[in-house]
């Protein structure tokens, strides 16, 4: 009953963060018309027998039909297992591409605050918004050497890495909400990710310093 929905791509790449519980995946998706994408997308990924992941298209290509998956892989799930299993040559398998729930706000500044799950989101985001988007924020990781890679691979990003103790802590992410001043962020669109009760709690406090619901977008991803 899937097959004829399915849709297929070619894995180009696989590149590993160290430690490797981050996993970038180079794809070639010829049936898909990126040119339409006006928002960040998510592709339905195959990852076992009728089970389905939903992982976000970064840094694509409309011309060569390519882009990039950047993937958390520390938890076990069929996901995980599926991603470390991925070698380049292998077909995969996608049911289509779904807008996120996040919707740009031209030129206004935007504020990125997630975990290890968000990066590749945000990086379709920051795509989206074009290179003169003025973007800051914070992303929570529990692994030291990731602070390093992800300086290395978003230079031009103002988003700082903190460290977290464990996967659900999101006591660094509160602590930097709390250094904001609303005065300085009147216009400024706060997009959260990741995991949902962090994301639940990071948009009270930010309720609680003062910023508008109209502020605060939110996409909770795992919990």
């Amino acid at each position: 009953m899937e097959s004829p929905f399915l849709r297929p791509a070619t894995v180009l790449a696989v590149r590993n963060w160290i430690p490797d519980t981050m996993r970038e995946i180079d794809l070639h998706l010829p049936d898909c018309d990126m040119s339409r994408w006006t928002t960040a997308q998510h592709l339905k990924c195959k990852v076992g027998a009728l089970a389905y992941r939903d992982y976000t298209p970064s840094g694509w290509d409309v011309e060569t039909q390519t882009c990039t998956l950047i993937i958390h892989i520390a938890h076990s799930g069929p996901g995980s297992r599926w991603v470390r299993r991925l070698e380049a040559g292998d077909t995969i398998y996608y049911l289509g591409a779904k807008s996120s729930h996040h919707q740009l706000t031209k030129d206004r500044p935007m504020v990125f605050l997630g975990d290890e799950t968000t990066i590749g989101h945000f990086q379709a985001l920051r795509q989206m918004a074009g290179k003169d988007a003025y973007i800051s924020g914070a992303i929570g990781l529990v692994e030291s050497h990731h602070h390093q890679e992800f300086g290395e691979y978003f230079p031009d990003w103002n988003v700082e890495p903190l460290q977290k103790r464990d996967a659900h802590d999101h006591h660094e992410l509160s602590g930097w909400i709390e250094g904001l001043k609303p005065s300085d962020h009147s216009d400024t669109v706060f997009y959260l990710a990741g995991h949902i009760p962090s994301i639940i709690g990071m948009r009270k406090l930010l309720r609680q310093r003062g910023f508008a619901g109209s502020q605060v977008q939110a996409q909770g991803f795992w919990d």
